[in-house]
């Protein structure tokens, strides 16, 4: 991708006034994006790459709020409005996750404006043709699949959601509410299309990279069998990024900007600071922050512009042995398991104990994809017990709780008119 590209992008979208790169929830009309004449099949592919960019930066945030919910991040500020996300006590009316840009960590409006960047886009190039556009539907295969992203990780993080659409004349259709396995099934379609564009416009890595993302839907949907027929087909080596660049703070990795060399307003969690093994490499800073959180820093990410991986073969796999204990085939579940684990330097996996496979599963998960974005999402699949207890002290003041997903935020039901 073209860098230059992004920021000419941003520039025309600011020039004109526009807030559909910003903030999704105020769009009147998503065809006004740029009043200058922006929307037109010479840009389609400067488009794309913005509605791309949307979704690193929104992808970026949504990595290190799903990191503090869980137990990867621990918050060591004295900002009192990033507790409740630390203390998994978050509200609907919490404003940071629900309003701030990406930059600081919000999650909300950046993943809905990805996903309405994404449609956006769409809907332009499907009004334009092929002789107009060069790649017209490598670039509609490109802007399916990072909409079945968006939905994937709204539908992960989120308790219900609502997802707006756009209508035939390209006003918006303002959602209602719906389930978190309804958000997920409109991810699945939306990969769907994804691969059957790609697999007729060609680019492979598009195919792959929905692969992953239908199986991860459906996975989560509890659909084991779909999600391996998908993940069978992943190609050998695979692998997708969210890329980030120093060009310019939003485009930073949002980890490094949180957790790094230069930065101590997060430290790791217990589980992980115990790990010693290479997939989650850290080093202990030798002091605590002001609230007395021991600092510890990350070395996964060691500069602002350190990709974080999106998809991969590797993350196939992993789907591969989950359905395999589903379908109670604990060999085949083992095997692959023992592979990961070989990684990490530990021994060679054997169990018949489908609760055990299951332990060792989620383990796997977790240091394979150690701040990735997955480990929320993965918290609520595997039931597994809170960290720390619901009861706990918490270090800025009161008490761990248990809320483990994000609300849908009153910043929806405000600006919506089908809540009363």
């Amino acid at each position: 991708m073209r860098y230059s590209t992004i920021l000419v992008l941003g520039f025309f979208a600011a020039a004109a006034g526009c807030d559909l790169f910003n903030n999704a929830l105020e769009v009147q009309n998503p065809s006004n994006i740029p009043a200058s004449g922006l929307e037109t099949p010479g840009n389609a592919q400067l488009l794309v790459n913005g509605a791309v960019a949307d979704f690193e930066c929104a992808a970026g945030a949504y990595v290190v709020m799903g990191g503090l919910i869980t137990d990867e991040l621990r918050d060591a500020t004295q900002t009192a409005d990033r507790f409740p996300y630390d203390r998994r006590t978050m509200a609907s009316s919490d404003r940071r996750y629900a309003v701030n840009t990406c930059i600081g960590l919000g999650v909300y409006t950046p993943l809905q404006t990805a996903r309405f960047s994404a449609l956006n886009v769409l809907s332009l190039l499907q009004s334009w043709t092929d002789a107009q556009v060069p790649g017209r539907e490598s670039l509609i295969a490109t802007a399916q699949a990072y909409e079945g992203y968006s939905l994937v990780l709204l539908g992960e993080g989120f308790c219900t959601m609502v997802v707006s659409t756009l209508d035939a004349n390209r006003e918006r259709v303002y959602g209602g509410e719906i389930s978190r396995d309804s958000v997920l099934k409109l991810a699945v379609a939306a990969f769907g299309d994804a691969i059957t564009t790609a697999q007729a416009a060609g680019p492979a890595d598009i195919v792959n990279m929905a692969l992953v993302g239908r199986a991860r839907a459906h996975i989560d949907l509890g659909q084991p069998a779909l999600a391996a027929a998908d993940a069978q087909q992943v190609a050998p080596g695979y692998v997708k990024y969210a890329t980030a660049s120093d060009i310019n703070s939003r485009r930073y990795n949002r980890v490094w900007q949180e957790n790094s060399a230069t930065s101590t307003l997060t430290s790791l969690g217990a589980p992980y600071i115990n790990m010693t093994d290479p997939r989650v490499p850290l080093s202990f800073r030798g002091d605590s922050s002001v609230t007395k959180v021991p600092l510890y820093q990350q070395l996964k990410y060691p500069q602002s512009s350190s990709p974080i991986r999106l998809a991969a073969r590797d993350e196939a796999r992993l789907i591969i042995a989950e359905a395999d204990l589903a379908a109670g085939d604990l060999v085949g579940a083992d095997s692959i398991i023992s592979n990961f684990r070989a990684r990490g330097g530990q021994g060679v996996f054997t169990s018949t104990d489908p609760d055990t496979v299951k332990a060792a599963l989620y383990d796997q998960r977790s240091r394979e994809f150690f701040l990735e974005g997955q480990h929320l999402g993965d918290m609520i699949r595997f039931s597994v017990a809170l960290n720390p207890p619901a009861g706990v002290a918490y270090p800025g003041g009161g008490t761990y709780g248990t809320q483990v997903c994000l609300p849908l935020p009153d910043v929806e039901k405000q600006n919506n008119p089908n809540f009363p």
